[in-house]
């Protein structure tokens, strides 16, 4: 149990401030689980969550027209459409930008095969 002690008048202000001091640590440690909880976890994400997710922050429509061309990771229960945080993220990693040389060796490979093809 805590013992209780009397404080006078004149120590107030450093008992205040260690109060302080201790919320401000409880906080930090509260904030710290909270991240830790929700990583943890799968997050399921509803159109507007995503759209304020994804870092070009697409319109809604945007979205609607990629879950119909089925360009990004979706679930649909009923008429809701749903989005898993880490299949989202996935999804963003995966489509990293060609360099020049890969989009030129892929246009030599396509065009190679053509020919073979015609032959």
């Amino acid at each position: 149990m805590v013992e209780r002690t009397t404080i006078k008048f004149e120590d107030m202000p450093k008992a205040l401030a260690y109060l302080i001091e201790k919320v401000e640590e409880l906080d930090r440690k509260l904030e710290s689980l909270g991240d830790t909880s929700t990583s943890g976890k799968d997050m399921w994400m509803g159109i507007k969550e995503l759209c304020a997710y994804l870092p070009t922050r697409p319109a809604t429509q945007t979205v609607y027209g990629w879950t119909s061309a089925h360009l990004i990771p979706f679930h649909k229960k009923g008429k809701r459409i749903m989005f898993l945080k880490s299949e989202i993220d996935k999804w963003l990693i995966g489509e990293q930008l060609k360099s020049i040389r890969e989009i030129e060796a892929d246009a030599e490979a396509f065009c190679a095969g053509r020919k073979e093809r015609k032959l």
